[in-house]
């Protein structure tokens, strides 16, 4: 029993209140509804009135007699109120949910009019028979009613009032699931709510879970908090998988009955709050729907080739899209979604597309792999580290493995790979064809037989035999010879023109192979009786092949010298001599060097052909032909007359640059008939050194067992030098640098090596070492000049072989162990995370892949403050 002024004084205040709401009683106070008070302050006295004929009446709380939970309030008007030192006799329940609801709101009021109002209410549902009207109690209702200040009552109806809408029994709701089967959801639409459907505001409940979830609020099992005029929802993450059950607690429903206690002694009897039986339970308890969880998820991947068909040395590309499997999500930590590292590895070559499989073969050829990271859900194209190194077509096979991600391995349920050799996986490099062929004479008589010999390479050695695979087509299976003509010229460009008249045409096995043509009897390749043309008539000999999935295209050159034959006019008609030549296209520094050229119309006894090459000249600047820049001067060559004639051979200079080829046909006198021009492009020899670089980027990565670099190693690069090295060549190399994230940019060096001078020949140089103080991508440029500053060689920028990605330290402490979704400790800077670290080798070089570790926020714990009071 809480410690309060006495009945007696309170009684006098609440006389003087009386007499002021007298005055007053048209005034009305409206008060909003009031939140329950708390059971440590003593209620108000509430308010003394006077019946017609009879002594003064207390409307409010009465001191509870001996065995009481708390105060009461008067049933039996003007019998002698009954206190703590009286003792009950009895003890009834009476079913009143709305007078229940309204102690349970008001009863501790520390206002007069609220408790006055509580008591007439009480007197008038719960009146007994006692000294008033002879005990009628009907009348003393009415007598009290007409005592009663209408401010009184009006706040009765509105206590009441609210009271019907609060009233139990109370029904609490578990809400529904969602999310249910995934990793995290949510628990919508917990509520209470009261007999008449309303929602019931500000009463304390508690969620307890069961099961591999937490919730998110408090990141435990359990929450607690008081409920609002919406639904509410709590969000939940598994920590494993498995079914999850719970249950809602609501701990303090108010009573739908109320107590009324006789008292011994001729005392009043009381109604309270108090005593409550154990048929009016004062918990509820809701159990939920149980549910499934997964705390981990399948990761995808769907992937396509960028370029379906790629030249030799062609970057590689893959457009790889992520997602999670059907049926699970991304795993998100504090909305940010798990990254996962996947390695993209290319197999091949192979001559033919090979049936799509489950996994690789033992032994398949692997071209390179690349590792990329998936950020969660969508695209990533790789960087194309990895290039075609010859003919055949290669397929991209895309693996997440749980062992490679780090932190994040405890939410990848299972490996994933992609199907070996999918169509859409599937690059090729066609096979380039290369062809030599010469007629057998380049006179051939009217009437008479021309004949070719053709050399082939380059189709795969089992061309022909490949009958087509998915959309992959089957082979062509015959390529073609054609001869052009009559023409009345020599062909002057390379390309068959398009109303180049057809002469003869025939079909050939596309394989590789020699080809004789022209000597089936039954199909001979027959020179007009006649020439068309007064200086006699060209023909020309074509190889072509039309392509397929496998081989490229390919048609010989129109104007080829060597597949050029001729057949003359009427001897009456004299056609002056024509040359037409066509030198060596490249050579290296000392190789043998030629031309060759083909004289048509008529010549005479002792005619001949000298040949002159001038360099090596900058291929950049005009051409320049003249004795200083005369490099060498054939001997006479005889020509007797229309056909193809050899310059004979000389050593290519010992610098790089082009040499211009001049033809001078002369006749025996000395006289010049005919003399070429200055640097045209079929009479020009690329001359180029032999030297061959080839650099390789290295790190002390080594010390951290199998891990890329990170920053404060150390890296260096080493220059593999093979071929002739000039005297005085020397090589530098520059590193760059770009931050995390950003390309490589390589404008500005962070470090350039000392000069290195390639006294050695042939051989491997390395450079000094450079220290690293930031993360991000390091690459390094070689450059490589001759002793006159000419740049004999120049890596590129973002070479594979030549780049290396280097992360941050791990952190020197471990994460603290716990579930695995206790969140890891934020410390400083630190996003690379030791476990999420992988090694790459591609070929050429090493390059460090480190897998950047999200760190998750901790969760802020909060207290939940019910803001309910104590029964």
């Amino acid at each position: 029993m809480q410690a309060r002024p006495s009945w007696h004084a309170r009684r006098a205040t609440s006389a003087l209140l009386a007499a002021a709401l007298a005055v007053g009683a048209g005034a009305a106070l409206l008060l909003a509804p009031e939140p329950p008070t708390a059971a440590a302050t003593a209620p108000a006295a509430g308010l003394s009135i006077t019946p017609a004929g009879y002594g003064p009446v207390q409307l409010g709380p009465l001191d509870g007699p001996a065995g009481s939970d708390e105060h009461g309030y008067c049933v039996q008007a003007r019998v002698t109120a009954s206190g703590s030192a009286d003792t009950v006799r009895g003890t009834t329940h009476a079913a009143d949910p709305q007078l229940a609801a309204a102690l349970a709101r008001h009863r501790w009021s520390t206002d007069d009019l609220t408790q006055a109002a509580l008591g007439y209410e009480v007197h008038q549902r719960h009146q007994r028979p006692g000294t008033m009207a002879g005990g009628d109690v009907d009348v003393v209702r009415a007598l009290l009613t007409a005592a009663t200040p209408q401010a009184v009552k009006d706040r009765a109806a509105q206590i009441m009032a609210q009271a019907a809408a609060e009233a139990g029994p109370w029904t609490g709701e578990p809400g529904a699931v969602a999310g249910a089967g995934r990793r995290t959801g949510e628990i919508r639409g917990i509520g209470l709510r009261s007999a008449a459907g309303q929602p019931v505001v500000g009463a304390p409940f508690t969620v307890t879970l069961t099961g591999p979830a937490t919730l998110d609020a408090t990141g435990t099992r359990t929450y607690s908090g008081t409920t609002t005029a919406a639904p509410i929802s709590l969000g939940w993450t598994a920590t494993g998988s498995g079914t999850v059950t719970y249950e809602i607690r609501f701990p303090d429903a108010w009573r739908t009955t109320v107590t009324i206690l006789t008292v011994d002694g001729n005392r009043q009897d009381q109604l309270t709050y108090g005593n409550r039986p154990g048929h009016d339970p004062d918990e509820i308890t809701v159990p939920g729907e149980p549910f499934e969880v997964v705390h981990d998820f399948r990761p995808q991947a769907t992937t396509t080739v960028r370029d379906v068909v790629v030249g030799d040395g062609d970057p590689l590309v893959d457009v790889v899209t992520f997602a999670a499997a059907p049926g699970d999500e991304w795993v998100e930590l504090d909305g940010v979604p798990v990254a996962l590292p996947a390695d993209v590895t290319w197999y091949g070559p192979y001559d033919q597309p090979q049936p799509q499989a489950a996994q690789p073969p033992p032994g398949a050829p692997v071209a390179g792999v690349e590792r990329v990271v998936a950020d969660g859900p969508g695209t990533v194209t790789t960087a194309g580290a990895v290039h075609a190194t010859g003919p055949g077509f290669y397929t991209a096979v895309v693996t997440i493995r749980k062992a490679d991600a780090g932190p994040f391995a405890p939410y990848v349920r299972e490996d994933f790979a992609a199907p070996w050799f999918e169509e859409v996986e599937t690059a090729v490099d066609r096979f380039d064809l290369v062809h030599e062929s010469q007629v057998r004479e380049y006179n051939v008589v009217p009437g008479g037989r021309a004949f070719d010999r053709i050399t082939v390479s380059g189709y795969p050695d089992d061309h022909g035999q490949f009958g087509g695979l998915g959309g992959w087509a089957a082979d062509l299976g015959e390529a073609t010879v054609t001869v052009y003509g009559p023409l009345p010229a020599p062909p002057a460009g390379p390309d068959v023109p398009a109303d180049a008249p057809v002469h003869w045409t025939d079909t050939l096995a596309a394989v590789n192979g020699t080809f004789e043509v022209g000597y089936d009897d039954a199909h001979p390749v027959l020179a007009p009786l006649r020439a068309t043309h007064p200086g006699g008539d060209y023909f020309v000999f074509v190889y072509a092949f039309d392509g397929d999935d496998r081989v490229e295209a390919f048609v010989s050159p129109f104007d080829d010298v060597r597949e050029v034959f001729y057949v003359p006019g009427p001897p009456d008609v004299v056609v002056p001599p024509s040359v037409v030549t066509k030198a060596q296209a490249t050579a290296t520094i000392g190789a043998p060097i030629h031309d060759v050229a083909l004289v048509t119309g008529a010549t005479d006894p002792g005619d001949h052909l000298v040949f002159r090459a001038y360099g090596p000249q900058d291929p950049a600047a005009e051409p320049v032909c003249d004795e200083e820049t005369l490099l060498w001067t054939s001997e006479a060559v005889p020509v007797a007359g229309a056909g193809l004639y050899e310059s004979g051979s000389t050593a290519a200079p010992d610098s790089a640059g082009a040499v211009y080829w001049v033809e001078t046909l002369l006749a025996e006198d000395g006289t010049v008939r005919h003399t070429g021009v200055c640097g045209l492009p079929s009479e020009t020899t690329l001359v180029t050194h032999d030297l061959a670089i080839r650099t390789e980027a290295r790190s002390s990565a080594s010390g951290h067992e199998g891990a890329g670099p990170v920053t404060g190693d150390e890296l260096w690069d080493v220059v593999l030098v093979s071929g002739t090295v000039p005297a005085g060549a020397t090589t530098v190399v520059d590193l760059y640098h770009a931050p995390e994230g950003e390309p490589l940019d390589c404008a500005d060096p962070v470090w350039t090596s000392a000069p290195i001078p390639l006294t050695d020949g042939a051989g491997e140089y390395v450079t000094g070492r450079y220290p690293t103080t930031a993360p991000g991508t390091y690459g390094y440029v070689e450059r490589t000049t001759g002793a006159d500053g000419e740049l004999l060689s120049a890596g590129e920028c973002g070479d594979p072989a030549e780049t290396l990605t280097v992360a941050e330290p791990a952190p020197d402490a471990a994460a603290e162990p716990g579930a695995p979704d206790r969140p890891l400790a934020a410390t400083g800077g630190a996003a690379a995370v030791l476990g999420g670290v992988a090694a790459l080798l591609v070929a050429g070089g090493v390059t460090a892949v480190v897998l950047r570790a999200r760190l998750r926020r901790a969760l802020d714990a909060t207290d939940a403050d019910d803001g309910w009071p104590a029964p």
